[in-house]
């Protein structure tokens, strides 16, 4: 007995002294850096049809495998992007359909590439964008624990103005400011349903924000692969002469019409310090938004 209570006096003890010694924590892991994190907002709302939802899937898809694309994400002082997809389409029905990417070189974005390619369609109903740029910050914002960029960049793409969801206006006041980049390509196809002749002028008033922000409108579903990489090559190149030439192409190019939002792009002809407030007809929630579904 007298056996068992000292060796349960010397477990005490033991237990004591290695309750008060301090473990050491485990070391803290840096966020890895980039040069760009870029979220690829999709629409995919009710007016897409299904063809229409493949040709912007594999014109997202293909420009990863375009060597200016590869040339311009190499060119930045990291060498590296992070790239992030949404479907979007109703208030709450926004979809992560690709989780952070990291692209580097040729390689890399033929994997991105092959995601993007095999990634279904998100079934999708009315437009809330002001739905879709919330969900892209929270992904921004979520990242920013492992993931750190100097430039945060959103991409738009859609066929149609916001008519669900809380009020674009709020969303755009708020995010014009924040740091976050939001370009836009407004798809204006006279052949789709979902036509809307001053869908530009929307884009310009009520989506694209922040300094540099840029729009291309899409005068046909064919040509959003074009756009897209134009795009990508003015967001992301730092290469001087590239900028440049993306600049020439998309002037030169009838179906694609580079507008400067703000500020513009770098080397961009259309430099305004001061732009004035873009103010769209009516308002940006016009079509409706402000307090449907709960918003």
């Amino acid at each position: 007995m007298f056996r068992n209570r000292m060796s349960l006096a010397l477990l005490g003890g033991t237990l004591s002294v290695l309750l008060s010694v301090p473990i050491a924590a485990a070391p803290a892991v840096a966020p890895l850096e980039v040069d760009v994190k870029l979220v690829l907002a999709t629409d995919v709302s009710r007016s897409i049809n299904d063809e229409e939802a493949s040709l912007e899937r594999q014109g997202t898809a293909d420009v990863f495998l375009d060597p200016d694309v590869v040339k311009a994400i190499q060119s930045g002082s990291l060498g590296r992007i992070a790239v992030a997809m949404i479907d979007w389409s109703s208030m709450r029905m926004d979809k992560v359909v690709l989780d952070w990417t990291i692209v580097r070189d040729k390689e890399s974005a033929a994997a991105l590439a092959a995601k993007i390619r095999a990634i279904p369609r998100t079934p999708g109903e009315r437009t809330s964008i002001s739905g879709a740029l919330n969900r892209a910050m929270e992904l921004l914002a979520d990242s920013d624990r492992y993931l750190v960029a100097e430039k945060k960049v959103i991409d738009v793409s859609g066929d149609g103005p916001n008519n669900d969801g809380i009020s674009l206006q709020h969303v755009h006041d708020t995010t014009k400011d924040n740091g976050i980049i939001v370009n836009g390509l407004p798809i204006m196809d006279k052949d789709a349903d979902g036509y809307y002749p001053d869908l530009d002028k929307y884009y310009d008033a009520c989506v694209v924000a922040g300094k540099g922000a840029f729009l291309i409108p899409v005068l046909a579903f064919k040509d959003f692969g074009t756009a897209m990489r134009r795009k990508l090559v003015l967001e992301i190149s730092q290469n001087e002469n590239q900028i440049r030439q993306a600049l020439g192409d998309s002037e030169a190019t009838p179906l694609l019409k580079l507008i400067a939002a703000t500020t513009a792009p770098p080397l961009g002809p259309r430099l305004q310090l001061n732009p004035p407030a873009k103010i769209y007809p009516g308002g940006c929630d016009k079509y409706g938004g402000y307090g449907v579904n709960g918003g």
